[in-house]
């Protein structure tokens, strides 16, 4: 749904696993998709999976961290436990453009505190929490910085 809604060009799947969320967003109209996994059989798996769709845009499968190119994503999705979300929270934030959404989901309710603080402290905005059963799902937002009055020069002050 968010995929309709933002149309984002741009889309990070952090542990892709198998690549479906990968292939989602590129049938949804991304047209530069990433997966990355930490495990080869994931790796090897979102590849062979990839192909199957015989879809024209290619998804990148990539070992590589999460912001190896830099803040270029429109939407970083990442369906992982809670302590690696944990610990990619900077990579992460680094790898949303501003405007950009990250969405994290594959932990419980009771974790969702510490995690809301990570990511907040990574410099990313809470937009949503959600629920189903025991299972949570976190939405931030990397909030573009004000836009900052120009800064005088010696030319603008004669």
């Amino acid at each position: 749904m968010l995929c309709r809604q933002r149309q984002p060009e741009a889309v990070l799947d952090v542990g892709t696993g198998t690549g479906l969320l990968a292939r989602i967003a590129r049938a949804r109209g991304a047209t530069f998709v990433v997966g990355t996994d930490i495990d080869p059989i994931a790796l090897s798996s979102a590849k062979a999976h990839s192909v199957l769709d015989m879809h024209p845009t290619e998804i990148h499968v990539s070992e590589e961290a999460p912001d190896h190119w830099g803040a270029h994503f429109d939407l970083v999705v990442a369906n992982i436990l809670e302590a690696p979300l944990r610990h990619l929270a900077p990579a992460l934030s680094g790898a949303v453009r501003p405007g950009g959404v990250v969405l994290l989901s594959g932990f419980t309710r009771p974790q969702t505190p510490a995690l809301r603080v990570r990511y907040e402290s990574a410099g990313l905005t809470l937009v949503s929490e959600s629920h189903l059963d025991e299972w949570a799902l976190l939405m931030f937002e990397h909030k573009p910085s004000p836009a900052r009055p120009p800064t005088p020069t010696l030319q603008t002050l004669r």
